[in-house]
């Protein structure tokens, strides 16, 4: 039902901190997005899959706001449309997202991950991944087939603080939002160069992060640090 041909993916968590001072810096997409494409004759949407710790109703409704608040601080009436994707959906209908004709790209501000599940589920619908050009899933994110973003390390909010976890005087990635609206813009108008890098990313993750690829890695670490002191022999069982 979503009339835009062109949409951008958000698939994460809106966790705490001021509007565009979260962990996975959905504010700071929003900011950007609504920026760049402000005031254009022609728009791409944004599709969020979303929520804030979990499905209510009053959950859903503190999501509109915080993207209604950051909507107010674009200086224009003439904005692109945000879609806010809200609920429990099966792994069925995650994969019917990704490879949905109207997903475009996967983008992400985020400020750090420790591997980014959906990142790496997206690779397999062979389209564009837009990152942060930081954290832990550039084990994966080969930069030659990945748009990265760049940017700076620094300091954690302190909206955005944990106890324990994200402490005072920690830091984080935070995306230039400047080059990412550019690179937002750019793949929009010139689709086909990103598509071709969202194939070959798609084979190399399917290529090396399988479970042939993970029982062979753990295989080696087990072999190079587990000795066992004998060899133990069990007898054959006769077939029933």
């Amino acid at each position: 039902e979503i009339p835009e041909q062109f949409c951008y993916l958000f698939f994460g968590s809106w966790l705490q901190g001021e509007p565009t001072e979260d962990r996975k810096n959905v504010g700071g997409l929003i900011k950007v997005f609504l920026e760049t494409f402000k005031n254009k004759k022609h728009k791409p949407a944004l599709i969020l899959k979303t929520s804030i710790g979990s499905c209510s109703i009053p959950n859903k409704e503190k999501l509109l706001n915080k993207i209604d608040q950051i909507r107010q601080t674009v200086n224009s009436k003439d904005l692109p449309n945000i879609y806010l994707f809200h609920g429990e959906i099966s792994e069925f209908e995650v994969n019917e997202l990704y490879n949905h004709p109207k997903v475009k790209a996967m983008v992400s501000l985020t400020r750090g991950e420790g591997y980014g599940k959906p990142l790496i589920e997206f690779t397999q619908s062979k389209k564009p991944l837009i990152v942060s050009g930081w954290s832990g899933h550039l084990d994966y994110c080969n930069p030659e087939f990945t748009t990265l973003l760049p940017g700076a390390l620094t300091p954690i909010h302190p909206s955005a603080q944990v106890k324990d976890m994200l402490i005072e005087g920690s830091q984080w990635f935070s995306v230039d939002l400047g080059h990412a609206g550019g690179v937002l813009k750019d793949c929009f108008e010139n689709y086909p160069k990103y598509e071709v890098n969202g194939k070959r990313l798609g084979f190399y993750c399917k290529e090396n992060f399988n479970q042939d690829k993970v029982k062979e890695q753990l295989g080696k670490v087990l072999d190079d640090n587990v000795k066992l002191p004998y060899r133990i022999s069990l007898p054959l069982l006769r077939k029933v």
